[in-house]
């Protein structure tokens, strides 16, 4: 939209000069996004503002707010304006900030923002507000528009995931991402002493730092290791594996390094390419000529964490665990009954 257009006035005149290149750098800066009061203060008014949306060249996005185009909003046009709507004590929180930090995932359509906790606000399309105690102590920097900090953004999208599977997923996920780390993440947990659930995000996140990267690390140590009493693997092993033409530092998901055992956990995000493919080859193999066993185990444990507790006894069993693993209920298949006998001492 030309600024003689947002004037509604034709050709420029002698008092539009200044004060257009302003609104039309402040337009520019919002991604086309603009608030009633922006435009007011810039000398132009809800007349003018009402012929250019009937003449079809701005449109209404929420009360109060418009953008100088016409057609689909990009999202980051639409994060404006959601903000301009409730501007200015207001911050992207949740999926939002996010998506804003550059973490990747599927956030959806809605714009997340936060807001004090002692305001109180009307709905709008689109936009999920949440009220924030401490909302100034949670700002990151002086951005504009404000944003939470990325722990406070996963945690209180964390807080919002209807099971502890999505809650661990999300979590995990931002640390194997390595946006953050789980130190941060704990001290922050420490700061949002009102947060709903807490003490599970803390649980989960103590998982990370113990080196649980994914979901899928996560429910092994939990549901397979932890609850059939299996030996305690070393988690993230550093490897350097070579290969035809070079050394390569490549990371194993769990070790159980005494009995020579290594399990794997693949869950097909981020590794379903060729290359991630080859990488995870060498990987086994080499572990395979140096003596060691690799189990590999995916999104079967979800439903199956019993029947890969009785195999991963087995193959410690067969590298000498004199162990058994626990029953994890009155149901469970992982008994002693379906495992072989030791062939060989530690």
């Amino acid at each position: 939209m030309r600024n003689s257009e947002v004037h509604g006035e034709g050709p420029r005149n002698e008092t539009a000069g200044p004060l257009d290149e302003s609104f039309e750098h402040v337009r520019g800066r919002q991604l086309g996004a603009f608030s009633r009061a922006q435009a007011s203060a810039h000398g132009i008014t809800d007349k003018v503002i009402s012929q250019r949306r009937r003449a079809r060249q701005i449109q209404q996005v929420h009360r109060g707010v418009f953008v100088d185009f016409t057609g689909p909003l990009p999202f980051e046009t639409r994060v404006w304006a959601a903000w301009l709507a409730y501007a200015p004590d207001a911050a992207l929180t949740g999926a939002t900030a996010l998506r804003q930090y550059g973490v990747e995932g599927v956030w959806g359509d809605h714009i997340h923002l936060a807001v004090p906790h002692a305001r109180r606000v009307g709905k709008q399309p689109g936009i999920l507000v949440t009220r924030h105690r401490g909302y100034s102590a949670q700002l990151y920097g002086s951005r504009i528009p404000p944003i939470v900090r990325l722990e406070v953004a996963a945690l209180v999208r964390a807080n919002t995931e209807p099971n502890l599977s999505r809650q661990a997923a999300l979590l995990l996920e931002v640390c194997r991402q390595r946006a953050t780390t789980p130190a941060r993440l704990l001290d922050e947990l420490d700061s949002l002493t009102r947060l709903p659930g807490r003490q599970t995000l803390r649980r989960i996140v103590l998982d990370a730092a113990d080196g649980a990267q994914s979901f899928l690390e996560h429910l092994y140590l939990h549901r397979v290791e932890r609850a059939h009493a299996l030996p305690t693997a070393a988690r993230q092993v550093r490897f350097q594996s070579a290969t035809s033409s070079r050394q390569q530092v490549v990371y194993r998901d769990s070790e159980y390094t005494q009995y020579g055992l290594i399990v794997e956990l693949d869950g097909r995000l981020g590794h379903s390419d060729t290359e991630s493919s080859w990488r995870d080859m060498h990987r086994d193999n080499a572990a395979t000529v140096s003596g060691k066993l690799t189990l590999r185990f995916g999104y079967q444990l979800v439903d199956e964490p019993c029947l890969a507790a009785t195999q991963v006894a087995a193959a410690l069993n067969l590298r000498g665990w004199l162990g058994h693993p626990r029953p994890c209920s009155p149901t469970c298949q992982a008994t002693a009954t379906h495992l072989p006998k030791p062939v060989w001492g530690g």
